[in-house]
């Protein structure tokens, strides 16, 4: 089995890939790692939508893989779920794609521009059909920004309209690029802060990060259990 990881940046994953064994002579943009029976490649695209469409597209034009899980940190827009949960991703949204007003954000597909039901989107949403239940996660709806909201009026209207868990900077992209490729996909977030007025000593990525990579290595022994029986 071929599995690649999506990440923004390198931090967010170092702790997960310094215990992978690494091919020799490897070189990016996609590198390749080996962990028991299992062949994991790792694509670190960047922050923001553009750029991890771009190198997803491009990594898929150029290897078939089995599942693409798309992992890093995510802010929480909701105080249950809080610093250090690791959640699953089963919808998300382009919260910045759309027409802003006085005191709401009109989405493209509310302005008319675009289906709501236009493939892949569902109600206007990107729904993930292979979003594991049995991962025993938290399953969360997500919104994507270019942005990292930090302020009240921002952050209130971003909740009026789509009611969001949790807030990335690149999730609909990926949800994007699989739905639209037909590759299985999963997006595991840790969420490293609340999404509020930026005060960066109340975020906590080292223990997000930890948590992140004890899922990621519970979900791969899994995944490494059922290939050995199969």
């Amino acid at each position: 089995m071929r599995i690649l990881f999506v990440g923004a940046t390198c931090f967010e994953l170092y702790q997960f890939f310094e215990n992978l064994k690494e091919w020799p002579n490897n070189k990016g943009p996609v590198l390749h790692y080996s962990w028991h029976n299992l062949d994991i490649d790792l694509l670190i695209t960047g922050l923001g939508t553009t750029v991890t469409a771009y190198f997803l597209t491009k990594a898929l034009s150029i290897c078939s893989y089995d599942l693409v899980i798309n992992a890093g940190i995510a802010g929480s827009y909701r105080e249950e779920i809080s610093i250090g949960t690791v959640v699953n991703v089963k919808t998300e949204e382009f919260c910045d794609l759309g027409i802003e007003e006085s005191d709401s954000i009109k989405t493209v597909f509310d302005a008319g521009f675009v289906d709501p039901d236009d493939f892949p989107f569902h109600k206007g949403k990107l729904m993930n059909p292979h979003w594991y239940e049995n991962l025993e996660l938290p399953a969360v709806n997500g919104v994507t920004s270019n942005i990292t909201h930090g302020s009240l009026k921002s952050i209130e209207r971003i909740k009026k309209e789509f009611d969001p868990d949790i807030e990335s900077m690149e999730g609909a992209a990926v949800f994007y690029v699989c739905l639209s490729e037909k590759v299985p996909f999963l997006e595991i977030r840790a969420i490293s802060n609340y999404v509020n007025i930026h005060n960066n000593e109340k975020w906590d990525i080292p223990t997000a990060t930890e948590n992140l990579t004890n899922e990621i290595f519970r979900f791969l022994r899994k995944f490494s259990a059922i290939r050995q029986l199969s």
